[in-house]
């Protein structure tokens, strides 16, 4: 990242002294990115969302913009095709900027790594791991009934179907971090949420050892490190308290006695289903379980709305009556989180 060599190379140019951390939002990323923050080797700033751009310049979907994205990816395309190198210039190009931006991060700490910490890279975890082969990866995984109920308690302020907004947050995410714990291999540590609030001295221990640096019991008591406040990530609870919180890993079954939730949460498990959620490192039939302990009346399901009309995407006559018949759903739903739910 400055002109000293290692090996003949720029420092940092292979991403050397990168952590990534990853995980589906609502998933307890900013709170493991404050813990990392406290070691005297790792600095991070907020969510620098740095890396979504230049790597979706080539993706023929997944973005839009004002200047007709489409005919931008075929022109990027045809003016690499007629230059030396071709993409992997591109590509090496990336690299030669973002380990430079990353460096200039990095400089003024004085620190071994810079941790990006960008919730969404699920979508980028190959591109990534191709610009910047020695880079570290975190995966955190968090049972993803909790992750849904953090969102919809956070996010939705009780109209719960503005769920559509975070369909593939939910539905694409956990496929999307398998892959690519699969493809990162032995750069990819995974860190289970209920593991780090439930024992976060062994689990943060665990992570020192696997990056090699130096551990302090006193890295758990975050909140007495004298972090800056961050624009992104948890912007509440995270500051209200000083280490990580072992309740916090079962709060999401009170969520449960709200219909709506409930019908989210059995939908979304089974939109899931069972290979995926245990592969993550869950109890497929576990949280079945814990659902139907807490099964509302089929005369409170009655009106609440499934999990799939919430999130698909629909055009013509097809919308037309999903949206009247939502319309209705709307005013029941709403009226009933009045009186339970919050």
């Amino acid at each position: 990242m400055d002109s000293r060599e290692i090996s003949g190379r720029p420092v940092g140019l292979q991403g050397e002294n990168l952590i990534y951390l990853i995980s589906q939002p609502r998933a307890g990323s900013t709170l493991l990115q404050r813990i990392l923050a406290t070691s005297h080797d790792i600095h991070t700033l907020s969510e620098p969302y740095l890396m979504l751009h230049p790597l979706y310049a080539l993706r023929s979907s997944g973005y839009t913009a004002e200047y007709y994205e489409k005919l931008a990816r075929e022109a990027t395309v045809a003016f690499l095709d007629s230059i030396p190198g071709g993409e992997a210039a591109y590509v090496d190009g990336i690299r030669r900027m973002y380990s430079h931006l990353y460096g200039l991060a990095l400089e003024q700490s004085g620190k071994r790594y810079f941790l990006d910490k960008t919730p969404p890279y699920y979508f980028i975890i190959p591109e990534l791991a191709g610009i910047f082969p020695d880079a570290r990866y975190i995966i955190l995984l968090r049972n993803p009934l909790a992750v849904l109920s953090s969102i919809m308690m956070k996010w939705l302020d009780r109209d719960w179907l503005r769920i559509r907004d975070f369909g593939s947050a939910l539905l694409r995410a956990p496929r999307l971090l398998l892959d690519g714990i699969d493809h990162v291999g032995s750069r990819c540590l995974v860190v289970h949420y209920e593991k780090l609030v439930e024992d976060p001295e062994t689990q943060v221990s665990r992570m020192c050892a696997w990056l090699n640096i130096g551990y302090c019991p006193a890295m758990v008591d975050y909140g007495h490190a004298n972090l800056p406040r961050w624009t992104l990530g948890d912007s509440s609870e995270i500051y209200l308290h000083h280490r990580p919180m072992g309740q916090n890993a079962t709060k999401w079954i009170q969520s449960l006695e709200h219909p709506q939730f409930w019908r989210y949460s059995h939908d979304y498990l089974h939109a899931l289903g069972k290979p995926v959620v245990e592969q993550m490192g869950y109890s497929f039939d576990g949280l079945n379980q814990v659902l139907e302990e807490h099964r509302p009346s089929n005369l409170r399901l009655w009106r609440t709305v499934p999990l799939s009309l919430a999130v698909e995407e629909t055009s013509g006559v097809k919308r037309s009556v999903r949206n009247i018949w939502i319309s209705g759903a709307r005013r029941l739903t709403v009226a009933a989180s009045s009186t339970s739910y919050r």
